[in-house]
């Protein structure tokens, strides 16, 4: 095998773990059943200006009794409210520990109604985090077409989508660190269904999508992934 040429941090050439992660993703992705969404459902790009995050309060409750609440759900009420999704992602993924505390993380919001209607990426870093835009218009028929259960893209009025960045690790960790980042994303997941909890949201864990249509719903690139999706929504028995 021949030496790997000089080259940007994250090519496959300097760091063949990169290339190997990539085939591994694609590999694993090939065994689930293929969801392909109509384009012509896909909402079009955003380039608006980002949505300024209030500055999170902070959760209410004991953990014990957070703990003891937290259940998926799969009856939703009304959308969560700004000020909600910026405790959840602060709380939830902004607190949750990471491997080397390198930003391998991302999360996305896509909501089907209220003023945040479309796709948008939470930038967290202070002093002023924010909701920066990606897409605009109802994804519904779209996020129907990507789940494993398409009813469950019509229940839930938001979604949030923990994605990782395969370059996050590039030079510094092996391929192997490709199953720590799964690690990363379940402690943040963890982290933002409790956050949800204690803020009287509802929420629930999904695994059953389209890897494909959800890196083109989020516009991510070939190093970016979606490790998991989260149904989100207030309670149904607190707006009904």
């Amino acid at each position: 095998m021949s030496a790997p040429v000089s080259g940007p941090v994250g090519d496959p050439a300097v760091d063949p773990g990169l290339g190997l992660a990539r085939e591994v993703h694609r590999v694993l992705n090939a065994t689930a059943t293929p969801r392909t969404p109509d384009l012509a459902d896909l909402p079009p790009r955003d380039d608006g200006s980002p949505v300024a995050l209030p500055r999170p309060a902070p959760p209410r409750g004991d953990v014990g009794a957070v703990l003891a609440a937290r259940r998926s759900s799969y009856r939703f009420g009304g959308p969560p409210s700004l000020d909600e999704l910026g405790a959840a992602l602060h709380h939830g993924l902004a607190r949750a520990p990471r491997a080397g505390g390198l930003p391998s993380l991302t999360a996305y919001v896509v909501a089907r109604e209220g003023p945040l209607t479309g796709v948008h990426r939470a930038d967290l870093r202070l002093p002023v985090a924010s909701l920066v835009p990606v897409r605009r218009g109802d994804p519904t028929a779209y996020l129907a077409a990507s789940l494993d259960q398409p009813p469950f893209a019509g229940r839930a009025p938001a979604w949030l989508a923990l994605t990782a960045d395969l370059r996050a690790a590039a030079g510094r960790y092996p391929a192997r660190h490709y199953r720590t980042l799964h690690l990363d994303a379940g402690a943040a997941l963890q982290a933002v269904l409790l956050a949800a909890t204690a803020l009287g949201l509802r929420a629930c864990p999904v695994s059953g999508f389209d890897d494909t249509a959800w890196e083109r719903l989020l516009d991510l690139d070939a190093d970016q992934l979606v490790t998991v999706v989260v149904a989100l929504g207030r309670s149904a028995e607190a707006t009904g």
